[in-house]
C-alpha cells in the first residue's frame, strides 16, 4: 500500500520587508531661542546683517531674542529646563 509521493514545487510568495504602513517623515527645524520643533508652515525666519539665519517658533521667542533676554532665565524655554535638571531635554 506504498503510494508514491509526487515532489510538488511550492509556489514561493514574495516576501514583503516593508512595515504594514507607511512612515512619512516629516522636515522640522528647532527654534534658535526656544529649541521646541517647528513644522512646516509656523514660524518666522530672521536673517541677522552678518547673513546668520535664525528660525523663531513665535513672535514671543522673536522679540524676547531681539531684547536679549536669555532663554535660561524663562522657566518654559528648554533652555531652562536644562539648567535646571527638570525632566527629559
Amino acid at each position: 500500500l506504498a503510494q508514491a509521493v509526487r515532489a510538488v514545487p511550492h509556489r514561493r510568495r514574495s516576501i514583503e520587508l516593508r512595515p504594514p504602513f507607511a512612515i512619512m517623515v516629516i522636515k522640522t527645524d528647532l527654534c534658535a531661542y526656544t529649541e521646541y520643533r517647528i513644522y512646516p508652515g509656523r514660524g518666522q525666519r530672521f536673517v541677522a546683517k552678518d547673513g546668520k539665519i535664525s528660525f523663531f517658533i513665535s513672535s514671543k521667542a522673536d522679540s524676547l531674542f531681539h531684547q536679549r533676554i536669555k532663554p535660561v532665565k524663562l522657566r518654559w524655554t528648554q533652555a531652562w529646563r536644562r539648567m535646571n535638571k527638570k525632566g527629559k531635554v
